[in-house]
């Protein structure tokens, strides 16, 4: 008996050939999900609001700055050390803020129903593989018989009544 490790299928595409591993990871995953209008809005928002606030906050020192403070807008850090105080800072800020918030929470969702069904999924296989098993019984040979039965008795320690 072989066992196959799964792994999550990344796609070689041109917009995550030089990306880090983990946004390599998630952009099938938020494709599959039809969230990236939400994630290109969420960019724009986020590059948006960095210059309003940049412009509108006489504080701010430069854009590094102006892009620290939106960060932790996203992340709801919240440092303190900038605080916008201009009517269109503070709005920009919290637009950005509720929206992040928003879609933080749907990528979220996304990525948890993508490895709950990924999940399902392994189990659907191993489950079909040991039926298949049990239905060729007579065609296996004595070690494949040991480790089928093994597999039985493991799982009935796993789930007492099963």
């Amino acid at each position: 008996m072989e066992k196959s490790k799964k792994t999550w299928h990344v796609e070689n595409d041109a917009a995550t050939k030089n990306a880090p591993l983990r946004v390599r990871a998630i952009w099938p995953v938020i494709r599959a999900a039809g969230l990236v209008p939400w994630t290109m809005m969420f960019v724009v928002l986020f590059i948006a609001v960095t210059f309003i606030v940049d412009a509108a906050e006489p504080g701010m020192d430069g854009l590094g700055n102006t892009a620290w403070l939106m960060f932790q807008v996203v992340t709801t850090i919240g440092f303190g050390d900038f605080a916008p105080i201009s009517i269109a800072g503070r709005v920009a800020t919290v637009v950005l803020s509720t929206y992040s918030v928003l879609f933080l929470a749907l990528v979220t969702g996304a990525v948890v129903s993508y490895c709950q069904e990924r999940l399902r999924a392994h189990q659907n296989e191993s489950v079909a593989h040991f039926i298949d098993q049990l239905e060729h019984l007579p065609e296996l040979s004595h070690e494949e018989l040991v480790d089928l039965s093994k597999k039985v008795k493991r799982i009935h320690r796993e789930r007492p009544g099963v």
